[in-house]
């Protein structure tokens, strides 16, 4: 997506350019043409068309408010855009969105990653798209507002809609204080009064009903036109379908992309690579007995919560419990730090060959049996300096 992004902010430079162009351009072309109607002499046609044609800082003021909103709303795409990857990858690792359980799209998505090469295109036209949507919009809504030929009409509509709003708010209020008094949580508690402010409210509603449709509409309206700049997230819900179309599918691309990218940078296959990659460098000295105790040693002792990820389902060695509590301060407080590792250790990882024995022995039954000396060798062999350090 780094393409995409840097393929996006050339778009956006290009865009604030082609605005600035455009409206000294269209500028320059009204007032020309303004001047030559005025040549013209005075008639009512004369008067009608100096009316149609808008006057020049009619149209650079639309311009430039139009152009704010669209370079803004193109900022923010592109910005969100970072985030957004990294909350997705995050979600795909952790399992919050479905891999291997999704049988809708991942499956599908596995048979086609050749489909990146989508998302570079998809993102620049999908921002162009947006940006020239709130350009039209907001710029539009300015121009109805300062053109003389629909200014009238929109000023009625601005009325109206400030008069519905007032209205609203104060219907708002009422059903705050009615519910406070006639009922609690879903449970009404004067049925009657309840019953006639139910009507009152209802019969109300019919009247102011039409903000619901406008606030919806401009809701869409310009959710749709903002979602549309984004292909990183999925905008219609998975119901939204028809005969089994879903209409959006553009995110399932991007979400394909990251997926790519994981298969050849996940961190674990990054970790197991390099630790092969060292072990073919440096052959034994890499990933010795020694060194893996120590590292035993520098987890468990700064993070000895860790110890649990150790216990593997298929373990039915049930001492394997014990000796991880034994890790814990709380659970033996009497005893020593290093006497618990030394123990940990020392049981797991097959430090001092003599315990283990022991222990074994002791589970038989049959007592204290003399090592060979083969087994002595392998013992001392084994030895390493925590050996030495914990005695």
């Amino acid at each position: 997506m780094c393409i995409a992004q840097e393929c996006q902010v050339i778009i956006l430079l290009f865009g604030l350019v082609l605005c600035i162009w455009g409206s000294t351009s269209l500028g320059e072309q009204a007032e020309r043409k303004r001047a030559e109607i005025q040549a013209e002499p005075e008639s009512a046609l004369k008067d009608e068309a100096l009316r149609f044609v808008p006057e020049r800082w009619v149209v650079e003021a639309t311009f430039a408010f139009g152009g704010v909103f669209a370079i803004g709303v193109a900022i923010v795409i592109i910005i969100l855009y970072l985030p957004s990857t990294v909350a997705t990858i995050l979600a795909l690792r952790s399992g919050k969105i479905a891999t291997f359980r999704d049988q809708q799209h991942f499956f599908l998505n596995r048979k086609a990653g050749d489909k990146v090469f989508y998302n570079v295109a998809n993102a620049v036209y999908a921002l162009i798209g947006s940006a020239s949507l709130f350009f039209v919009l907001f710029g539009g809504i300015l121009f109805l507002f300062l053109w003389p030929v629909t200014s009238q009409t929109m000023f009625l509509i601005l009325s109206w809609c400030l008069g519905l709003s007032i209205t609203i708010g104060i219907k708002t209020i009422v059903m705050m204080l009615s519910r406070k008094e006639f009922h609690q949580a879903l449970v009404r508690t004067r049925v009657k009064a309840s019953n006639y402010n139910a009507l009152a409210m209802e019969c109300w509603q019919l009247g102011v009903g039409g903000g619901a449709l406008l606030s919806r509409l401009c809701q869409f309206l310009f959710a749709a036109a903002f979602w549309i700049g984004r292909i990183d997230v999925v905008f219609l819900d998975e119901d939204v379908s028809l005969f089994g179309y879903s209409f959006d599918y553009t995110p399932i691309n991007y979400r394909t992309e990251l997926l790519v990218h994981e298969v050849h940078k996940h961190p674990w296959i990054n970790r197991f690579g390099g630790m092969c990659l060292m072990r073919i460098k440096h052959g034994r000295d890499f990933g010795t007995a020694a060194g893996a105790k120590w590292r035993l040693l520098f987890v468990l002792s700064l993070a000895p919560w860790l110890a649990r990820y150790r216990k593997k389902r298929d373990d039915d060695d049930d001492s394997d419990d014990e000796d991880l509590m034994m890790l814990s301060s709380v659970m033996s407080p009497s005893e020593g730090r290093i006497e618990r590792l030394k123990r940990r250790i020392a049981t797991r990882e097959g430090l001092g060959g003599r315990i283990g024995i022991l222990k074994k022995n002791k589970a038989n039954g049959g007592g204290i049996i003399e090592e060979s000396k083969e087994a002595d060798e392998m013992a001392k062999h084994n030895r390493t300096g925590i050996d030495v350090l914990m005695g």
